[in-house]
């Protein structure tokens, strides 16, 4: 029987492991479905619950390299709140979980602090993409990109993340993350969490750098904007 573990996003009780869930509940972190295996806590007035997957985010991110500047740190929105994550730019659900900057104001999805760096896509397979801010155009959708998308500088060749990995239904594309050597195809998804999840061992942020010096200029501008 699995022992009870202390959680930072719970440290009122601890949590016990589960498999089963009778009736569909939502993860406290990331605000969706609960499936497979999960934490909950058992104390009837918390209802407290959380995906085995979610339980691993560490609670500070250091050296994210869309915010290199200052370390993250993994805490729950404020539950009258509206907020995006200023990666993909969908809305976070208020009373979810977001790592924050807390001088700078940076929030991104725990789900998108695991997306690489570089990428490789079959629609560019020339040269590897590079997450970048932008505005400009997508490739594969030819919508115009407010967002982070990942980009070949030499080509001038841009997609959306969710473009990148094959959410869009026009699009089937290969990943390979660069801080490893083997690449696996992801399937088309609805949603930017279902395709995100299936990095995340792919995907050490924590050891990755910071971006080109140009990347943080643009970066800081729109800090600066904000």
């Amino acid at each position: 029987m699995a022992m009870p573990v202390a959680h930072f996003s719970h440290p009122q009780h601890e949590l016990k492991l589960r498999t089963k869930y009778h009736l569909p509940r939502l993860c406290d972190l990331c605000g969706e479905k609960l499936t497979g295996s999960g934490y909950s806590c058992h104390h009837r007035l918390c209802g407290f619950d959380l995906h085995e997957e979610c339980a691993k985010y560490p609670e500070t991110l250091s050296s994210f390299f869309a915010h290199p500047w200052h370390d993250l740190t993994l805490a729950r929105t404020d539950d009258d709140g509206r907020r995006v994550c200023d990666l993909c730019r969908e809305e976070v659900p208020a009373g979810v979980f977001l790592y924050h900057c807390a001088p700078c104001g940076f929030g991104v999805h725990p789900r998108c602090s695991r997306l690489p760096q570089t990428a490789s896509s079959n629609l560019h397979p020339d040269h590897s993409l590079t997450a970048l801010p932008n505005v400009g155009a997508c490739a594969a959708c030819r919508e115009p990109c407010f967002v982070w998308v990942y980009r070949c500088g030499l080509c001038n060749f841009d997609l959306h993340i969710e473009c990148l990995h094959g959410a869009r239904p026009s699009t089937t594309t290969t990943i390979t993350a660069a801080a490893t050597t083997s690449s696996s195809s992801m399937e088309k998804e609805s949603s930017l969490g279902k395709f995100v999840g299936g990095l995340a061992l792919a995907a050490d942020v924590a050891a990755v750098g910071g971006l080109a010096q140009s990347a943080g200029e643009s970066l800081m501008n729109m800090f600066q904007d904000e």
